[in-house]
């Protein structure tokens, strides 16, 4: 189980900032000043070259809501989406939530990708089209509900699994339910697969650099 985060960068020379700020608009809401400096105190350990994610309170940081369905099989609903403009066509996101597997969260910043790709471009971009690579983890023990460091004993969900202080450790108050069963689609990965034309390999149009956390 981890705390993922991602770098996703737009592969289009045609998307620009203001079309994807625009984008974030209506999918999403911004966060208030509160929450944005709570963002801005994690920290992440870096597993590579690139740079692990820096969320600056005096930037804008939106949040959007992750579809039940790709997580109410692991008991987790009312997940969000923690995301920021970093450059002309990168945006940064975070899934803080522990109890959610490398392989779901993966399958969450690429539909989010998508989503961005199609109110931008009008257009729906493949699995084919899109590529994986990682990066970086987050240190620390932070409660999953609140994102704030966690004083004393962590206390763990026996619901669905997750970490939270002591204000947020019911079930009621972090969003837990009953688990149920929801296969994802078999094609749920990010491979970057031939095209039928030439077993040439496609140009992904969307790179998603994934941050595993610990």
């Amino acid at each position: 189980m981890s705390r993922d985060a991602y770098q996703i960068e737009f592969n289009d020379k045609k998307i620009r900032i203001d079309q994807i700020l625009a984008a974030l608009a209506e999918i999403a809401r911004e966060m208030d000043l509160n929450h944005k400096k709570l963002m801005s105190e994690l920290k992440w350990a870096s597993k590579s070259a690139i740079n692990p994610p820096k969320f600056k309170d005096d930037a804008p940081i939106f949040e959007a809501e992750v579809p039940d369905e790709l997580t109410r099989d692991l008991g987790v609903s009312n997940e969000v989406l923690r995301i920021q403009p970093i450059s002309d066509r990168i945006v940064q996101v975070s899934i803080t939530d522990a109890s959610l597997p490398p392989e779901r969260c993966e399958e969450i910043a690429i539909r989010f990708a998508q989503q961005i790709y199609r109110k931008v471009t009008g257009k729906t971009v493949g699995r084919e089209q899109i590529l994986l690579s990682k990066i970086a983890c987050l240190e620390g023990n932070i409660c999953e509900c609140c994102l704030k460091p966690i004083e004393g004993l962590p206390y763990g969900c026996r619901n669905c699994g997750r970490t939270f202080c002591y204000e947020h450790r019911r079930p009621e108050t972090h969003g837990c339910q009953l688990n149920e069963k929801l296969r994802l689609p078999e094609d749920a990965s990010s491979r970057h697969r031939k095209t039928e034309a030439g077993g040439e390999y496609a140009q992904p149009k969307i790179i998603v650099r994934r941050i595993p956390c610990g």
